[in-house]
């Protein structure tokens, strides 16, 4: 098996050199009053080493160590995303959301769950807003979709 690989990898070098060489004479003389004719004759280098690359690849079987490795860690991928899905992704798109909502930004008033401050900061996954009394409170971008929020207009802030 190894031995058929190696004469494969041999054979199929060799006559790639052999045929790029005879390619790339012709390509000079027919080629020569055209302009751009030496960035046509690299392009078509470049797309035949690729082409040769992938082939020998798939010859040593490096090809498909490569898709079954990315196709095990798609696996896990679509697992963690199905595990995170209603913590994570529904705050990120709740979030994109509330940024781009024009009632509430950085400075608004708002009441949400019973709970009143006024928010200081808006990012993809959370917003924080600041009690009278200077605390902190944390709340997922999720709850201002899921929960009745109380927006205090501009005008009645003091």
């Amino acid at each position: 098996m190894l031995e058929s690989q190696i004469l494969t990898t041999i054979v199929v070098v060799a006559a790639i050199f052999i045929f790029w060489r005879v390619l790339g004479t012709l390509f000079r003389r027919k080629l020569k009053r055209l302009v751009g004719h030496q960035r046509l004759s690299n392009t078509l280098s470049l797309i035949f080493a690729f082409i040769v690359i992938l082939y020998l690849l798939n010859v040593w079987g490096i090809i498909q160590a490569l898709l079954e490795l990315f196709l095990a860690f798609s696996a896990i991928s679509t697992v963690l995303l199905f595990a995170v899905k209603d913590l994570w992704i529904a705050n990120i798109l709740a979030g994109i959301s509330l940024i781009g909502d024009k009632n509430i930004k950085v400075g608004t008033e708002v009441e949400i769950e019973g709970k009143k401050g006024t928010v200081v900061e808006l990012s993809l996954t959370i917003t924080k807003l600041r009690t009278r009394d200077g605390r902190i409170i944390i709340v997922p971008n999720q709850k201002f979709r899921d929960a009745v929020v109380v927006v205090t207009p501009a005008e009645d802030q003091r």
